[in-house]
């Protein structure tokens, strides 16, 4: 039966430290090269470019980054490790079909309160999504791993 289910191979586990270093590193590495790009004249009118670009260049560091330490291996990736991170990834896209369910309530509560008119929120776009599914399924993954690693201790006591 395991040889018939497909495997999805992880990244090896140094790709987390550059997963960590492009989530610190991302935004002031684009932001500098921003700055390169309009001291040398190559974006002339930065209105039309940021409002075009602005979205991308804030969410692929992010998002590069949170996929790096989603997808890299343990220093044990063992079947409970995989476990927990199929839990992980579970439970992370039902509480992203939630939170894009509720957002129009939410939003058009917040319009109301504001005394505007209602209208569908923007959710962020897909890249938005991304990022939350991702981070919410590292977090998650890393909390169950640390509870059930800490039960074990307390078992072999």
């Amino acid at each position: 039966m395991e040889d018939q289910l497909y495997h999805v191979r992880l990244l090896p586990y140094k790709y987390k430290q550059t997963g960590k270093w492009v989530l610190i590193a991302g935004l002031p590495v684009v932001a500098g090269i921003v700055y390169l790009l309009k001291t040398t004249g190559l974006i002339t009118n930065s209105i039309s470019f940021f409002d075009k670009w602005n979205d991308a260049m804030v969410y692929y560091p992010i998002i590069i980054g949170m996929a790096l330490l989603v997808f890299s291996e343990e220093k044990q990736e063992d079947e409970m490790v995989q476990n927990l991170r199929y839990k992980a990834f579970v439970s992370g896209v039902f509480f992203l079909i939630m939170a894009i369910l509720w957002l129009p309530v939410f939003g058009s509560i917040m319009a109301l309160i504001r005394g505007k008119s209602i209208g569908m929120p923007d959710a962020g776009g897909m890249l938005g999504a991304l990022f939350l599914l991702l981070l919410y399924t590292y977090l998650s993954f890393k909390y169950n791993l640390y509870r059930t690693r800490k039960a074990l201790e307390a078992d072999e006591e």
